[in-house]
């Protein structure tokens, strides 16, 4: 820990005499003379893996940001934390302003074959305006590379990337918060969300199939007729005292409860950006019941939400509901053996009732309107409503939409021309499995050499490009 120390030491203001203190969590970094703790070391089984330095109170104060960034200052500590700790060949990757006062550096090793940077190896640094070390990762050390067969070349992956749809029609919502902004909604073009890249064996890369996630179909919604209330499909009944809750929440509860007991049982938050509620009855699970049919289940949940948003069959679809036979909050009563019936009594009787989960997600016109979700959990023996979350258009989003023409000005030819006109393939290292990050085989990711960043969105009416702020200021050559 001494060597550690000295060699931490040379990245902390001033330079101060410290010790690493250990315990049973932590590492801390601490000053010998005045026991001040200026961060912490993580270690794996001794290996030094990275460091944190704590924020100074008042220390962002004492900054101040119109001067520029001191890169040359920045760099040089990046490169004396390589020195330092890091013993195998890496090469700078890229600098980058991360925030206002941090700006991230990164290294990495070479493919010793095709020269390639392997992401994820060598160091993360992140450090301030002025070039002290605030954070420090380790990257990964015991990789594996793969060599596939490449089969396909950059511009034969370029093709195959246009045609598996990596332009995509969208509506775009700006945040409640931007609309003083005169940011307004648009029909926009954009790229794939789920498209990683493509393989060097043709293949295209998502993300789902990366993470080995099912792709779930959507279903429309017909007309819901209600015949309960929001108030009945949650539970409340006449034992419950109804009152006013913080910010607009109202809430019902046990008036027997004890005293400093009295916790909300059922509780319903609609503004106008969305709506969040949930029922907390107790549930007790009779001997023999039987969950409720997944039908039954899908009528709750779409009866309530049209209570909540009205006209759903406009404004939704559903996703098909993931059935799970192992019930969620009940075990198997045989675990039990062994138990008194005392015990085994209490076992059964749950605070919480294990539920059926529905996603609905917000289209206009046939188009997905990103971020606009309804979650709705069903209880499976009760029927009840155990939990709602919906995000909502406001008032004033909604009457934007509705003025919105959903006929592209700009054919989708026409954008996929603009894109691809920008876009290069460049042969990458990439993680081969999700659940395996050590092992690394070949793909073609997209990359926007000449501009650097790559393209947001055109507006599908104007033609308008934007282009994401990366940050980047510097990047291997």
């Amino acid at each position: 820990m001494n060597e550690l120390a000295k060699k931490i030491q040379q990245f902390i203001s001033g330079k101060p005499h410290i010790k690493i203190v250990e315990d049973d969590y932590t590492n801390k970094v601490v000053d010998v003379n005045t026991d001040q703790i200026y961060g912490f070391v993580h270690l794996d089984e001794g290996r030094f893996e990275g460091y944190e330095r704590i924020e100074i109170e008042d220390e962002d104060e004492q900054v101040t940001f119109d001067t520029p960034a001191n890169i040359t200052k920045i760099m040089e500590t990046a490169q004396l934390f390589v020195q330092t700790f890091i013993e195998r060949d890496v090469h700078f990757s890229m600098l980058l302003e991360w925030s206002e006062n941090s700006y991230m550096v990164t290294y990495e090793e070479r493919d010793p074959k095709l020269g390639v940077l392997l992401p994820h190896t060598g160091c993360t640094l992140y450090l301030t305006r002025d070039g002290f070390l605030s954070s420090a990762n380790i990257g990964r050390t015991d990789i594996e590379l793969e060599y596939p067969l490449i089969i396909i070349s950059q511009e034969e992956a370029k093709k195959i990337l246009r045609k598996a749809g990596y332009v995509q029609l969208a509506v775009q919502i700006p945040n409640q918060d931007e609309e003083d902004l005169d940011q307004m909604i648009e029909l926009i073009y954009r790229s794939s969300h789920n498209i990683m890249g493509v393989g060097v064996d043709g293949q295209v890369e998502t993300a789902t199939e990366f993470m080995d996630i099912e792709e779930i179909p959507v279903r429309e919604i017909q007309s819901i007729d209600t015949a309960a209330t929001q108030e009945e499909l949650l539970g409340v009944n006449q034992t419950l005292v109804k009152k006013a809750g913080e910010e607009d929440t109202v809430i019902w509860f046990d008036p027997t409860a004890d005293i400093g007991e009295e916790e909300p049982l059922i509780s319903s938050f609609p503004n106008t950006t969305g709506h969040f509620s949930y029922s907390n009855l107790p549930f007790e699970k009779v001997e023999d019941m039987e969950p409720l049919p997944i039908e039954k289940l899908t009528g709750k949940a779409l009866e309530y939400l049209e209570l909540v948003e009205g006209d759903i069959h406009e404004k939704f679809v559903l996703e098909e509901p993931l059935q799970d036979n192992n019930l969620d909050g009940l075990e198997d009563e045989e675990e039990c053996d062994g138990e008194d019936e005392e015990d085994l009594e209490e076992y059964i009787i749950l605070d919480s009732e294990p539920t059926q989960m529905f996603t609905l997600y917000r289209e206009h016109q046939g188009v997905r309107i990103e971020g606009l979700e309804a979650h709705v959990h069903v209880g499976l023996y009760t029927g009840l409503i155990r939990e709602c979350s919906v995000t909502s258009l406001s008032p004033t989003q909604a009457a934007k939409l509705n003025k919105l023409s959903m006929i592209p000005t700009i054919s989708l030819l026409e954008a996929e021309e603009r894109f691809f006109s920008e876009i290069e393939m460049k042969l990458s290292r990439t993680v081969k499995d999700f659940d395996d990050r050590n092992v690394y085989t070949l793909s073609y990711n997209v990359s926007f050499p000449r501009t650097g960043g790559h393209i947001e969105k055109m507006n599908a009416h104007t033609g308008e490009v934007s282009y994401v702020y990366t940050g980047i200021i510097k990047e291997e050559e």
